[in-house]
């Protein structure tokens, strides 16, 4: 039951939960908010809290690299996401298209219902894809991603997959993962996007050369060849564990040399 202050006084309104979330009613309630949709409907938006399971970690680490065709693939050679994705997001940019060089009140109008299903699109797949990683790997493991931070800036990719860069949400993507993960008890980690995509995996040999292509990756040296997502995913994987080893190193006096 609701308490809601109006003109009138205080009244009481009944409301319903959605099954899949009724799981959410033993947590702790903290805020909640009365919404009202262009449509006339109302919707009550609760803030819902609990304390994070303690997990004990364990020796699972999972590189994650995030593509531009496909959308998640992971150390362990697993792939993420569906082609359907691309195929909706395409269809979508001719349609923007073909309404933004009409520019009638009409096509305006059209433009801002698209952008508004477009955003809920890309916030569903972000929701699917952060909860398949998560789901994935057990309790006390640890995802580790590229620090996409400022990527926009720094990417140098084809013109034809420069506009679904841009319009991807990686920080909302990110807060997905982070909190799914914390409520699955696993870690995640980050570590520095450069040369992922260019090193090899096997032999550390870095060279633009070794990707000809988005999907392949063959090194110029060694002959290595795999996905070129699953090489940057161990990559990712690889840096972070030696990240982590050089900053667990114990401190060494200096009578251990006399």
């Amino acid at each position: 039951m609701l308490s809601a202050l109006a003109l009138d006084g205080r009244i009481k309104l009944s409301f319903e939960v959605a099954e899949y979330y009724r799981q959410y009613l033993r947590w702790k309630h903290t805020s909640a908010d009365l919404m009202r949709d262009r449509k006339g409907r109302w919707w009550l938006h609760v803030v819902m809290e609990t304390d994070t399971p303690k997990c004990e970690p364990i020796n699972q680490v999972v590189g994650v690299d995030l593509g531009i065709a496909t959308p998640a693939v992971d150390s362990n050679g697993n792939k993420y996401g569906s082609g359907h994705w691309k195929q909706v997001e395409d269809r979508t940019f001719e349609l923007r298209r073909r309404l933004q060089s009409k520019g009638t009140k009409s096509a305006k109008r059209h433009l801002k219902k698209l952008s508004g299903r477009q955003k809920r699109f890309r916030k569903d797949c972000d929701h699917v894809l952060s909860k398949c990683l998560v789901q994935f790997v057990e309790s006390g493991a640890i995802l580790v991603f590229e620090d996409l931070t400022n990527i926009r800036g720094r990417a140098k990719i084809r013109k034809a997959q420069r506009r679904r860069l841009h319009g991807w949400s990686f920080a909302q993507f990110q807060v997905f993962v982070i909190y799914k993960a914390e409520a699955n008890g696993v870690k995640v980690g980050f570590v520095d996007p450069r040369y992922t995509s260019q090193k090899c995996s096997q032999c550390g040999h870095v060279e633009r050369g070794n990707r000809p292509t988005q999907a392949d990756f063959r090194c110029n040296k060694c002959g290595f060849e795999c996905h070129a997502d699953y090489n940057a995913s161990m990559n990712i994987r690889d840096d972070f564990l030696r990240h982590r080893a050089a900053v667990n190193q114990p401190i060494v006096s200096a009578d251990n040399f006399g």
